[in-house]
């Protein structure tokens, strides 16, 4: 919302912007014309309705032109402060006139940009355009209007609407053909430099650069950055010396009373020669700038009573012969500019085109000559003397000089050709060698076109690329003994249709096929895609890369054996038709060979765990076997009636070892069951607590022989489960066991808390108590699945064993529940083991739904959390082999 409101404030305050700037504009160009009109009122009007000329039309005319149709109001609003000082003239009178004026400039507007006018006049038609749409014909508009609505109305009489009209006509006319020149031409140059020098930071500075800039007379390139010092100066030298000639003949012409006296013919078209110079130096501009100097000076000779134009009998302004003389030297002078600058750029461009094409030439080496059938006259161009490494100062253009430039192998073949041509109009197109003079052998390529009247022949040097064209055939044949003679097979088949265009012979053997069986033939049609699905991945892989890499694919061969490539496919062009190059390298073999090796490199490792397994078991075995086997609990109880206390001690470590080995037999026993799936589990519903002190009493002593402080934690929630009861205490002795263990002169805690069993679930687990408590009666061994019983608890016992023991590192981490493993051999020789204690008590979690997991830093300790569901129902029977397979 605040970015919206941000938005349309910036939007408003461009507005504002941009109407306070069109306000300041209107009002600038309404008082420009008010100043106009104010001196064409007080000077130039010949009572109330005629005047010399009216500037004001050609300043509306030039200003709509310029700015566009939008400043039309001040056009409108100048006219009518201008009008309004008139004595005795009607305000209605006023109003129309100054519409008049404003309708005139907009309609010349629009008809002259149906012509694309350009307002620069450079061009002949947009002269025309503005002498005869602009003074001609829009000029009729405002005096015509004006007059008839003035008669009409009665202020004026009708016996004088002719002479005023007429008078009116031409003044507007002479105003527009003479003001609007100077203001379009201008203006245009203003308005380019105002853009280009336009900076945000300083718009003032930008204007008074641009009018400086603009003010310099010349042609639009006269520019002292453009041009060399020297020649900028003459250039302004040569403009001061045309001003200072044309203010002086104009004053000595139409302003000097003194004239009449000495000088008895008209001398008023004198200034004529320097419209003439002003054209062909200066352009549109200057000759403009020319025919206001002129206007001026002959209307002010007019006002000032003095000059050509004044009736020395009566004394009376001949205003006519004025405006006839103005509209004369207008009309020339634009159509004689327009004129030269055509020609100039006409020639401009010729001289670019003849450049362009010498550039062209000598770029392409290619020259020409050309011989004219009616003189025999012959034309080499440059490129050709650069060709032939010579000059137009030592050679003169002949077909015997051309000759000798021709390797003497080739003379005759070529002369052969020229004869043709020159004698029966013969074409012909050739290559041929050149021996320059200084050794060097060119090659040329030669195509003569005739006409009725020329023969001309183009000469082009092709050395360059018939030596390409000679290394790609040695390329290409390298490239071709390369396909067929490599080991790894190679095709190449149409992108779109996948047709195979050629194969190496590597390829053929890979896929069983001859030759002519796969040549315009697909793979799918051979059915070499085993995996077709593989096939379009790879097609639209190709449509966004030119080139896939290393891919394995299985192949089908001619006799159906499935084999594995390793393809790389690119995308190539052959003349214009998209093209795919694959190599494919079977790799069945190599394949085979390095699963050979991982199974043997398994095989070698597992040989390897086997042997440590019956080397730690055998010893394992052997030394409480023989104790066993030595002794038995009887000599203890001897020993114990003959008070023999010195034996009780070898007694009882004989029975603990025959416990240990009774352990180990018993955990390889219980591996074995879990992974056969024929693991029994025997459901009762059982008090937490009474199960924690059952294991604190047999972990304490464990405790203790380490110097270990047994920590037991126990959540106030916890109550009772139902599962398995001697699964889960073997499995906390197993954890137990091994972290005190692992552990000397440390901690070792045991956390038990519940989760779950919140709201609703809360609701599910007191019902499922119940039922299980009723139905732990009818449970045998054997059968673990209750009746009636169809909804899950979702309350889980977490029991969390935590150690300060060695820890264990990541390596470690990732192998500690795969069986027969520990940390490494020195662990197992240190604290003895099967290393199975954790796999079966994984799986035994996992086997009463619930999970075992680990996380441990080395030489920090470790810490184990075994989830247990609170409430164990039956699993299915194969659940309980998915989990041994596991």
């Amino acid at each position: 919302m605040i970015s919206l409101l941000t938005t349309k404030m910036k939007f408003l305050e461009r507005a504002q912007v941009k109407t306070s700037r069109y306000l300041v504009i209107v009002s600038l160009i309404a008082v420009f014309y008010w100043i106009v009109g104010k001196v064409t009122v007080e000077y130039l009007m010949l009572g109330s309705t005629k005047a010399l000329f009216w500037p004001n039309v050609g300043v509306a005319q030039g200003i709509i032109l310029l700015c566009g149709y939008q400043y039309w109001p001040a056009i409108t609003l100048g006219a009518f402060f201008s009008l309004i000082t008139i004595d005795k003239m009607p305000l209605f009178i006023v109003v129309l006139s100054s519409l008049g004026v404003t309708l005139q400039a907009c309609l010349v507007s629009k008809l002259l940009h149906r012509i694309d006018f350009s307002p620069q006049l450079k061009h002949l038609k947009d002269v025309l355009g503005l002498i005869i749409l602009a003074g001609t014909i829009a000029t009729l508009i405002n005096p015509t209007l004006t007059l008839l609505i003035a008669c009409l109305s009665g202020w004026l009489p009708w016996e004088d609407f002719a002479q005023i009209w007429i008078a009116g006509w031409l003044g507007s006319a002479t105003g527009v053909l003479v003001i609007t020149p100077v203001l379009l031409t201008w203006g245009s140059e203003f308005q380019r430099y105002y853009y280009r020098c336009q900076t945000p930071t300083s718009p003032v500075w930008s204007f008074l650069n641009a009018l400086s800039q603009s003010l310099s007379l010349g042609t639009t390139r006269l520019r002292l950055t453009e041009r060399p010092p020297q020649e900028f100066l003459w250039r302004q030298l040569e403009v001061s010396l045309w001003l200072l000639l044309l203010l002086g003949l104009n004053w000595f012409v139409f302003c000097s009373r003194t004239r009449s006296a000495f000088i008895g013919f008209p001398l008023e078209y004198l200034p004529f020669p320097f419209f003439v110079w002003a054209s062909l130096r200066f352009g549109q501009r200057g000759t403009a700038i020319g025919h206001l100097i002129t206007a001026s000076f002959a209307v002010w000779g007019v006002v000032r009573g003095s000059g050509p134009f004044i009736n020395r009998g009566t004394d009376t302004p001949q205003i006519f012969s004025l405006q006839a003389f103005i509209l004369i030297m207008a009309i020339t002078g634009l159509v004689l500019a327009a004129t030269v600058t055509e020609r100039q750029q006409a020639e401009t461009r010729l001289r670019n085109s003849e450049t362009s094409l010498a550039n062209a030439q000598r770029i392409a080496k290619l020259g020409h000559w050309d011989l004219k059938i009616s003189t025999y006259q012959l034309f080499w161009s440059d490129e050709l003397y650069r060709i032939l490494d010579t000059t137009a100062q030592y050679v003169k253009p002949s077909f015997p000089q051309f000759l000798e430039f021709v390797h003497p192998e080739d003379r005759s073949y070529v002369q052969n050709y020229l004869d043709q041509a020159l004698f029966q109009q013969k074409p012909y197109c050739i290559d041929y060698r050149l021996k320059l003079a200084s050794g060097q052998e060119r090659i040329v390529f030669e195509q003569a076109v005739i006409t009725s009247s020329h023969i001309t022949s183009t000469i082009q040097d092709i050395t360059d690329r018939k030596k390409a064209e000679i290394a790609l055939r040695a390329s290409e044949e390298r490239f071709s003994k390369t396909f067929s003679a490599s080991p790894i097979g190679i095709s190449i088949m149409t992108l779109v249709d996948e047709l195979f265009l050629d194969v190496n012979d590597s390829f053929l053997r890979q896929i069983g096929w001859e030759r002519e069986q796969v040549l315009n033939h697909t793979p799918e049609q051979l059915d070499m895609w085993v995996n077709s699905q593989q096939h379009l991945q790879l097609k639209k892989q190709l449509q966004h890369q030119n080139q896939i890499g290393n891919v394995e694919l299985k192949t089908r061969q001619k006799s159906g054996i499935i084999r594995n490539w390793l393809v790389s496919i690119e995308l190539i062009d052959l003349g214009g038709v998209p093209c795919l190059l694959m190599m494919a390298n079977d790799i069945t073999e190599r394949q085979q060979a390095e699963e050979l090796k991982m199974a043997k490199e398994a095989a070698e490792t597992a040989n390897h765990a086997k042997s440590l397994f019956l080397a730690n078991m055998s010893h394992e075995l052997r030394t409480p076997l023989n104790a066993i086997l030595g002794y038995s609990e009887l000599l203890i109880e001897d020993a114990q009636e003959l008070h023999q206390d010195e034996l009780v001690g070898d007694l009882k470590n004989i029975y603990v070892a025959g416990q240990h080995l009774l352990t180990l037999i018993s955990e390889i026993l219980d591996f074995s069951k879990i992974e056969a799936g024929r693991m029994n589990f025997h459901l009762e519903t059982f008090k937490v607590a009474t199960l924690l002190w059952e294991v604190e009493t047999t972990v304490t002593p464990a405790a203790d022989k380490n110097s270990n402080q047994f920590i037991l934690d126990v959540a106030e929630s916890v109550d009772f489960m139902h599962t398995d009861l001697t699964k889960v205490r073997q499995c906390l002795l197993n954890l137990l066991s091994n972290a005190c263990k692992f552990t000397e002169n440390g901690q070792v805690t045991l956390k038990v808390w519940q989760e779950g069993g919140d709201g609703v679930n809360q609701n599910v687990d007191l019902m499922l108590e119940s039922e299980f408590i009723t139905a732990n009666e009818e449970l045998i061994n054997g059968a673990c699945c209750l009746p009636n019983v169809s909804k899950s608890c979702s309350t889980v016992i977490i029991f969390q064993i935590i150690d300060t023991g060695i820890g264990m590192s990541p390596k470690q981490l990732a192998t500690v529940f795969n069986p027969f493993t520990q940390a490494d051999e020195s662990t197992t020789r240190r604290y003895g083991g099967t290393g199975l204690g954790l796999t079966i008590t994984q799986k035994l979690c996992q086997m009463m739904g619930g999970d075992l997991s680990v996380t441990s830093e080395l030489g920090k300790g470790s810490t184990f959390t075994m989830k247990l569901p609170k409430i164990l129902r039956c699993l299915p029977e194969s659940s309980l082999e998915d989990i041994s397979s596991n």
